[in-house]
Order: structure tokens, then sequence, then C-alpha cells
């Protein structure tokens, strides 16, 4: 009899294989413990990778490491090189779109000495986290580092120089010689030609600018000279090296109200300047010269009876009608000047002094206010406007060209002195004096011949005749002849004197033409003072000859 064979089913899978499965999921958490403590990835653009080492360069903010450069590659238009970095994942939230980073390493400039201590450890990454919400993964490296943390309180302004020094970033802003702020930018507009800087006043010193608040250069430098010798000043070393901008209010105003943050000042070359260009509340007006405006320069003052109310800003105005200059008429052979009429010169409170010369104006020009050119100094020839009233010129208004209002103005100075001598030669040239003296010429010879009709008639018998009575008259009247007779003679020998061909009439004659020819030469003169005032201390410059422009 046969067994019955005893068929046991063993496992598929053996035990073996549990140990690869533990060392898979050991590896998957592994994995994923790497991969959530990681962090976020980075990469930063920069113009070049010196001292940048991957796996070992790190980033740090206030010396703390939040991540480390992990790979360094040139960018796909090998421009500029990328370096990809990781960070630790408690700090994923520093990554905002507004965050600066930039290298530390050993600086020497005019702030002092920085970054010494990687000399040592090598260079790292600063980072400087910003306020935005927004996270970003790419970043641009800076040049310099941030000269003031997001996290310094204090205000924020803005400066436009159109002609004073130019600046670096970290000039120190001084309130009476103490340091209140820096420069934080500076940038050239190319489009006004202007520097423009960012300005940063630390807590709480940003309440000490105001609306009426002026900035000027400070070079650290003061020279005076006196009639106690000569008094040189000078600053803190800083300020020798770099110089630094003051601020400060004019003198005897009182503070305004506190500038916000953002708000735009001008920087100006001196106090004296600024006192000069802190005047932005203006409106322009032309005033057409029918004179020469040689010695007019941009920058010359506009007065009323010797209080300044204004600036030259043209002198010849850039003022363009129909394609050509506006003091290129056919019509007209007036000359224009650009001015501004600056409301704050004639009160404190611009806005007011703005509303009374808007409604006043009209009614001043209808009193006979005009503006002339008056002669500010005879050494450099310098000349300004000056408004005053005019009562004998004739009536006139504001008139417009092009975007401006045209003030009226009257000519001024030796000219109008020139003008008025040669007004009164022509009317004594325009005196028939002449015709006079003929016409009284004639009149003697009239009396002449009446004299000797009466001598005749009494020298008759029949008027000797006469009774006594009438005798002693004819005598009286004979006597009376005689003498009127030589009155006449006199008289006639008195006019000789002025008829033609007589030395008076030729001294008369001679004066005259003198004083004609005076007249002449005047003019020539006159218009040499007014093309150059200081001609009498220096000799009448030329214009040089034009130099052919090299193509």
């Amino acid at each position: 009899m046969s067994e019955i064979a005893n068929i046991k089913k063993e496992p598929t899978i053996s035990g073996i294989w549990i140990i690869p499965i533990i060392a898979l999921l050991v590896g998957a958490w592994m994995l994923y413990q790497y991969q959530a403590s990681k962090g976020a990835t980075i990469y930063i653009s920069m113009p070049q990778a010196e001292g940048i080492v991957a796996g070992k360069t790190e980033i740090k903010v206030r010396s703390v490491k939040i991540g480390h450069i992990d790979h360094v590659r040139l960018s796909s238009d090998k421009n500029s090189v990328i370096a990809r970095a990781q960070i630790d994942k408690h700090y994923d939230s520093l990554l905002t779109d507004d965050a600066t980073i930039w290298v530390v390493k050993p600086r020497i400039d005019e702030t002092g000495i920085s970054g010494m201590s990687t000399l040592l450890s090598g260079v790292y990454l600063e980072f400087a986290p910003g306020e935005s919400k927004n996270i970003t993964d790419r970043f641009d490296l800076q040049d310099e580092p941030a000269l003031i943390g997001k996290d310094v309180k204090g205000g924020r302004f803005t400066l436009q120089s159109f002609n004073a020094e130019v600046m670096e970033v970290s000039t120190g802003i001084f309130f009476k010689n103490y340091k209140i702020g820096q420069i934080e930018t500076a940038t050239f507009d190319w489009k006004n030609q202007a520097m423009k800087y960012g300005i940063f006043i630390n807590e709480p010193y940003q309440n000490l600018i105001t609306l009426n608040s002026i900035f000027w250069v400070n070079s650290g430098i003061e020279i005076d000279l006196s009639a106690d010798g000569i008094n040189f000043k000078t600053g803190s070393l800083s300020k020798l090296l770099k110089g630094g901008i003051s601020v400060g209010l004019p003198e005897q105003q009182a503070p305004g109200d506190f500038a916000q943050d953002g708000h735009g000042f001008s920087l100006s070359n001196s106090y004296q300047d600024a006192l000069e260009e802190r005047f932005y509340d203006f409106d322009y007006y032309l005033i057409e010269f029918e004179q020469s405006i040689r010695g007019l320069r941009a920058g010359a003052p506009v007065e009323y009876r010797g209080m300044r109310v204004g600036t030259v800003v043209e002198a010849p105005a850039n003022v363009i009608i129909d394609g050509k200059p506006a003091h290129f008429k056919t019509d007209n052979t007036a000359v224009p000047a650009l001015i501004k009429i600056e409301y704050g010169r004639m009160y404190h409170d611009s806005a007011s002094a703005k509303e009374f010369w808007k409604s006043s104006v009209d009614g001043w020009i209808k009193n006979g206010l005009r503006a002339s050119l008056k002669p500010g100094n005879l050494l450099t020839g310098a000349v300004y406007v000056d408004f005053d009233i005019y009562h004998d010129t004739p009536e006139a208004q504001l008139t417009s060209i092009a975007q401006y209002q045209v003030f009226p103005s009257v000519s001024s100075g030796i000219t109008v002195l020139a003008d008025q001598v040669s007004d009164v030669l022509n009317k004594v040239n325009s005196l028939k004096i002449e015709d006079s003296l003929a016409q009284m010429q004639s009149t003697f010879a009239d009396y002449q011949a009446l004299a000797n009709e009466m001598r005749a008639l009494l020298s008759k018998q029949d008027t000797q005749d006469l009774p006594g009575d009438f005798n002693r008259n004819f005598a009286e009247m004979t006597k009376s002849m005689q003498q009127f007779d030589i009155t006449m003679k006199q008289f006639e020998k008195t006019m000789a004197s002025y008829q033609q061909g007589s030395q008076f009439h030729h001294q008369l004659q001679q004066t005259l033409s003198e004083f004609k020819r005076l007249s002449e030469e005047l003019q020539p003169l006159t218009r040499g003072l007014n093309e150059q005032p200081n001609m009498f201390i220096f000799d009448k410059s030329l214009p040089a000859d034009p130099t052919p422009r090299k193509q």
C-alpha cells in the first residue's frame, strides 16, 4: 500500500526581505527629514564670484548663520554669476523681495575700517531682512553694504542739486555742526542734469526738518576776512575729507510745519545761495526791453524800489514763436528777458503774497508800474531789473507771448539822458531864429523911415513959422525925435550883431553846432556804456573771433 504524500505550502516571500524594506523606510524617512530641515533654496545674481566658495561661504544675519552657498555657476548669457544657496527652514520668512545682500570683506574708506575679521575666516554674505510680505527666491548682490538698517528709526527725504558740489554716499548731514544723518543714495538725473540724493535723518532729529528748512554744502573750512584780521576755522576730520551738508533755517524765521517722509528740498552751494534759492512758489513773466540788455545775467535780482521781489531766469529769454526766437521779429526790435516773481520774498506767507500780487498788479500797471534796467555794479557791468511807478508813460497792460505774460517796460539809464538832450537840441534847431531876426530888421527899417520923415517935416520953413507954442512943441518933438534917432541907431547897431554874418550870429551858430556835435558824440558813448558799463575803468572789450568747429 502506497503512502500518501504530505504536501506543505511554503511562504513565497522570504523573511530576509524585511531588512531591505526597513532600510528603505529608514532612508525615505531620512530623506524626508533632510528635505524638511533643508529650508528654501535661493539664487543670488552677482557680477563676479570673487571670494565666493561653494560649500564654504556662509550667509549671515547679525553674525548668525542662516544658510550657505552650495553651488556657483555662470549665467546663461555668461555676463554674470548665479550662486545657489540653501537657507535654514527657520528663516524662510526672511526671504522677502525687499531684503538686501552684500559681501562682507575688508574695507577701508572715509567711514573707517570694517570687515577685518574676514581676513582669517574668509568673506561671507550679509543678509538684511526687509519689511515686505512677499516671499521670493531671487536676489541681486549689492555693490556696497547698506548704510542704515531697516530697523533704524528716522526720516527719509530727498535733495536735488543743479550747481552744488557733488557729494558722496555716507556724507554726513549736520545741524549746528552736530551730525544728525547722512546721504543714503546719490544718482545723476541726466534728463534734468541734476544730482539727486536720498538722505536719512536719525530719530528724533527728523523733527528738525521743516518745510522752510534749507540745505547747503559745508566744506569744513571757513575763512573770514574782516577788520580784525583773518579768521580761519576748520571742522572735523570727516568734514575735511568728505565735506558735509548743513541744514538750518533762514535767519529770523521760526520753524514751519514738519516735513513728511519723502519731501524734497534743494541743495545749494553755500548758505547765501540757499537763502536765494529757497523760494519755490513763483510765476514767470516776460519783459521786452527796447535797449541793450548787456550785463543782465541769469540770477540778477528783480527789485521794487530796493526791495527784492524776484530773479532773472534767462536773458535773452529762450522763447520760440513760430519756430523762431521771440527776439527776432520784423515788427518789434525789443529783446525779451524771462524773470520770476517769487512771492516768498514779499511776505513769509507766500500764498497770501501771491493772492495780493495777482489781485493788484493790473491796477499798479494802470497807475504806471513799469520795469526798467538799472546799473548794479560799475566794475562788473552787471545790471538788474527794477520796478517803479512812472506817471508820464503811455497806458499799458499785461499781454501774452507763448505761455508767458509780458510785463510793460520803459527805457532807462544814460540812454534816456541822451534822448532828452537830443530832444532839446531838436527843439532849439526847430526855432526859426533867422526869420525872427529878419522880421525885426524890417520893423526897425520902418521906424528909421518914420524918423527921417519927421526930421524933414520939422526942417521946413512953414513948420518953423508956426506960433510960439507950436514952435516949442515942435522943438520938443525935434528933441524927442533926435533922442529916438539915437536910440534907434543904437538898437540898429545892437540888432546888427544878430544878423546873419555878424560875430554874435556866428558865435550862436557855432555854439549850436558844437552842442549838436556833442549830442552826436554822446550817442555812441551811451551805447558803449549800455553795452559795457565798466568801460570807464577797463578798456572796451571786443568779442573774440569765432573759432570754426572741428568736423
